[in-house]
Parts: structure tokens; sequence; C-alpha cells
């Protein structure tokens, strides 16, 4: 989470000023009786708005706790704000757990854009706990499906071929 944090911190330094308002304007929406910090309860009702599915949100509090008061504070909502607007806001379809760090993704749900991604975390896909397509069989790490994309695109370290 240390490695999230650090990038949200870089994320938002080059934020625009309406984008750095925006962040704010987040963190106050979410801090429903105003006393300067996130409760679970109040989590739980930004991620209801915000989110759907049936996911881990309780650890993901508990991982953006950085002091692990019970609380969030601005920096922690700051990581919670890169995840969402970066699109990194990651749950496996397994396990329902946040992911943090690389993560599987099914590539022929990922080329489909009619598609929701398929993602899992390295324990479900490793032990293939989870259900899906039987056509669907191709599987691709979220680095892996860069370099793929960025073959496929033509990008070379020299621009566009």
């Amino acid at each position: 989470m240390n490695e999230i944090r650090e990038t949200a911190r870089a994320y938002h330094a080059n934020l625009s000023q309406d984008e750095k308002t925006e962040a704010t304007k987040i963190f106050k929406s979410m801090d429903s009786d105003g006393d300067g910090k996130i409760n679970l309860t109040e989590f739980r009702a930004w991620v209801t708005k915000e989110e759907t599915g049936r996911h881990d949100y309780e650890s993901l509090f508990k991982m953006l706790d950085k002091d692990e008061d019970g609380n969030l504070e601005f920096e922690d909502v700051l990581a919670l704000f890169y995840l969402h607007n970066t699109r990194r806001f990651l749950f496996c379809e397994g396990c329902k757990a946040f992911i943090k760090g690389v993560y599987f993704t099914c590539v022929e749900c990922f080329n489909d854009v009619a598609c929701d991604s398929y993602i899992l975390c390295c324990s479900c896909y490793r032990n293939s706990f989870f259900l899906h397509h039987d056509d669907h069989k191709t599987f691709a790490d979220n680095y892996h499906l860069l370099s793929i994309w960025k073959m496929v695109k033509g990008i070379s370290k020299w621009g566009i071929s």
C-alpha cells in the first residue's frame, strides 16, 4: 500500500489546481459529520454511491488507514482519489479483495469494449479460484498486457511505427 500511497502523492502534486480542489471536495463530501476525518460508516456510504458490486471495502478501508486509528485523513483519501480517478480501484473477481499490485486479466474480455474486464489477484489465478467463460483461456498480468498493447499499436521507444 505504501507504493500506491507514494504514487498518489506524485499524482496529486502534478494535478491542476482545479483537480486538487476536486480532491478536497471529494474528501469533504465523504466527511458527512464534518470532523475532518472519514470513518468506516462514511466510507461505506461513499463507495456505495460510487461503485457497484460485492467487494471487500472494509479491508480496503483498513489498508488506506495508514495510522490505523479507524479513520481516514486527507492523505489517506488522496490514495483513494488516485485509485478512483485512474481506474485503479480494482477488486479480484475470485476472492473480491482489493488488488494492490500485479493482477491478471482476461485478454478476451479486455479486448471486448462491450464487456467489463475480468481481473484476478495472483493467488486466485494461480489456484484457479474463479468461474469465467469456458472459451476465455488467455490471461495476462497487467504489465504483460501493456507490452502486448504496445506491440499491437506499433509503439516503439522511437515513437509510433
